[in-house]
C-alpha cells in the first residue's frame, strides 16, 4: 500500500448523505509506485446518479434562494477550507495519482486561487440593457443557470479540475453532479466534504465515482442541462452522439499535442528549463508540450541541454521529496506508452536520444508503472510520433530553418490546445502568436494558468472555455425580456 499519511476512503456524497456502498461493481485501487492495492473503490451506476440527480435538483430552491452575496461568501469559505486542508490533499494526490508530492503544494494553491476567482464573480453575473424607446419599452437580457449540470473530470490532476469546474457552476447558482474518475477517487471525496464544511447547502455539491456507465447515464438524464467534461476525444465524440437527442450543450476539454517553437535568438536555457519540467506528472497532462520545434542555429545546443536537464529528472516513489518524477497512473497507461515507443522505433519515427524503456529503481518500485524520460530526435512531423497524444514522458525534437514550414507542421495535428514561442524579438512573438492555431500560446513561459484568463482549445482539443468571465459564461444562459 502507499505510504500516505492519510487514510484512503472511497466515499459518494449524494445530497448529505456520505456512502461508502454502491451498486456496481468493486475497483481495487493500486498505488502506482508499486502496483500494490490502496483499496477497494466501489462504484456508482444508474441508481446513484438518478439519486444525485435529484438531489442536485431539489437543492436548487435554496441555493438560488440564498442570493448572489451569499454565494460568494459560501464559496470563499470553500477556498479557506481547502487551502486548510493542503496537507490532507498533498497526502491523497501522491496516493491516487502518482505524482511527485513534492510538486503538489503549487496545485493546490493554484485550486485554492480557481475558486477565488469566482468568489468575485458571484455577486457580478449581470445581463445587458439592450433596447429603450421614448415611449417607455424596455428590453433587457437576464443570465440564468442551467440548473443541474453534469460535471465528468479525468484524473491526471483531480483537485484542480474539480476547482476549474465546480466554482464557476456555482457562482453562477447551478447545482452540479460530479462523477470523477474511477482512477482518482479519493480527492474528490475530500473535496465533497469540503464543501459541507464551508457551508455549501447539501444537494448543491453532489459526487458519483463512477466508471464509463455512470458518465453515459450522467449524460443522458434529462434533468441534467448541461455537461461539462475533461478527457479524451474519443469519449466526447461519444457523449455528443448520446446527448444528440437531448439537443444537450457540452463544455469539452480535451486532449492536445503542444508544440515548442524554439528560434534562433531565443534563451536555449530556459526553454530547456521549461521543457523538462514538463515531466513532473510524467507528462500526463493536456497542454504537454511534447513536440519540440527546434531552429538549425540552436539545434545542437538545445539537444546537449535537454539531455542534460532530462538526465537530472529524479525517477522514483512520489512520497520522497528528492523525486521529480513520478509513475504513469496504471499498468494499462504504462503498457500503451512503452508500446508507443516501440512502435516509433519499428516504423522509424525518429533516433531515440534518451529513455525509451523501464527505468532501474529499488526493489519496493520494480512492480511500478514507471517510463523512463523519453526523447526522439529527428522525428517525422507526419509520424504519429509526430500527430498522436501520448500521454505519455515522450518528447519528439524536429529541426526547421523555414518559418513557413514549421507553422504549417506546427499546426498540422488535428489538436489546437498549447503551443509555445520562444524568441527575445517582440515581432516574431506576436507574428506567431497570430499564426499558431491554439486556444493558448505562452511565449517565453509555459505555466502561466492565470484562472482569470480564458483556457480552452480549437478544433479536436476541445469546446468552450474554463476560467475567466468566459468561464462563467459557460453555465449561464440569457433570457430576452421585452416590456412594453
Amino acid at each position: 500500500m502507499s505510504t500516505a499519511t492519510t487514510p484512503l476512503v472511497s466515499e459518494m456524497l449524494i445530497g448529505d448523505d456520505i456512502l461508502t456502498g454502491a451498486s456496481g461493481p468493486t475497483l481495487t485501487h493500486h498505488y502506482a509506485a508499486t502496483g500494490e492495492p490502496n483499496g477497494e473503490v466501489p462504484l456508482g451506476g444508474e441508481p446513484e446518479v438518478a439519486a444525485a440527480v435529484a438531489a442536485a435538483k431539489a437543492a436548487l430552491p435554496a441555493w438560488e434562494a440564498l442570493g448572489p452575496v451569499e454565494r460568494r461568501n459560501r464559496l470563499a469559505r470553500l477556498a479557506e477550507v481547502v487551502e486548510s486542508w493542503t496537507g490532507r490533499f498533498e497526502a491523497i494526490a501522491s496516493a491516487e495519482t502518482g505524482m511527485p508530492k513534492q510538486g503538489f503544494a503549487w496545485r493546490v494553491r493554484l485550486s485554492c486561487e480557481w475558486i477565488r476567482t469566482y468568489v468575485g464573480y458571484a455577486d457580478k453575473v449581470g445581463g445587458d440593457v439592450t433596447a429603450s424607446a421614448d415611449d417607455g419599452t424596455l428590453e433587457y437580457t437576464r443570465l440564468e443557470p442551467y440548473g443541474v449540470v453534469g460535471i465528468i473530470i479525468t484524473w491526471n490532476s483531480p483537485l484542480l479540475s474539480l476547482c476549474m469546474k465546480i466554482p464557476a457552476a456555482l457562482a453562477a447558482g447551478n447545482t452540479v453532479v460530479v462523477k470523477p474518475s474511477e482512477l482518482t477517487p479519493y480527492t474528490p471525496a475530500l473535496f465533497g466534504r469540503a464543501c459541507l464544511e464551508a457551508g455549501i447547502p447539501p444537494g448543491v455539491v453532489n459526487v458519483v465515482v463512477g466508471g464509463a456507465e455512470a458518465g453515459e447515464v450522467l449524460t443522458v438524464h434529462p434533468d441534467v442541462e448541461k455537461v461539462s467534461f475533461t478527457g479524451g476525444l474519443s469519449t466526447a465524440a461519444a457523449m455528443m452522439r448520446s446527448g444528440a437527442a437531448l439537443v444537450k450543450p457540452f463544455c469539452f476539454e480535451l486532449g492536445g499535442k503542444s508544440a515548442y517553437t524554439v528560434f534562433p535568438d531565443a534563451d536555449v536555457d530556459l526553454a530547456v528549463t521549461l521543457a523538462s519540467k514538463e515531466m513532473s506528472n510524467a507528462g500526463q497532462s493536456c497542454k504537454f508540450g511534447s513536440r519540440l520545434f527546434v531552429h538549425d542555429a540552436v539545434f545542437d545546443e538545445y539537444r546537449e541541454k535537454l539531455a542534460a536537464a532530462i538526465g537530472r529528472v529524479v525517477v522514483g516513489d512520489p512520497e520522497d521529496t528528492g523525486t521529480t518524477m513520478g509513475p504513469l497512473i496504471t499498468r494499462g497507461a504504462q503498457e500503451r506508452v512503452l508500446g508507443f515507443v516501440e512502435g516509433a522505433r519499428g516504423r522509424g519515427d525518429g533516433q531515440v536520444l534518451l529513455g525509451g524503456g523501464v527505468p532501474q529503481l529499488d526493489t519496493r518500485l520494480r512492480h511500478g508503472y514507471f517510463v523512463e524520460p523519453t526523447v526522439f530526435t529527428d522525428v517525422d512531423p507526419a509520424s504519429p510520433l509526430g500527430q498522436d497524444e501520448i500521454f505519455g514522458p515522450v518528447f519528439g525534437m524536429f529541426r526547421w530553418s523555414d518559418e513557413e514550414t514549421l507553422v504549417e507542421q506546427v499546426n498540422s495535428t488535428k489538436f489546437g490546445l498549447s503551443n509555445y514561442v520562444h524568441t527575445r524579438d517582440l515581432r516574431t512573438a506576436t507574428r506567431m502568436v497570430h499564426r499558431l492555431k491554439s486556444g493558448t500560446v505562452y511565449v517565453n513561459d509555459a505555466n502561466r494558468r492565470n484562472p482569470g484568463a480564458p483556457f480552452g482549445g480549437f478544433r479536436a482539443s476541445g469546446i468552450g472555455s474554463e476560467g475567466g468571465r468566459r468561464g462563467l459564461e459557460e453555465f449561464l444562459r440569457a433570457k430576452t425580456v421585452g416590456i412594453a
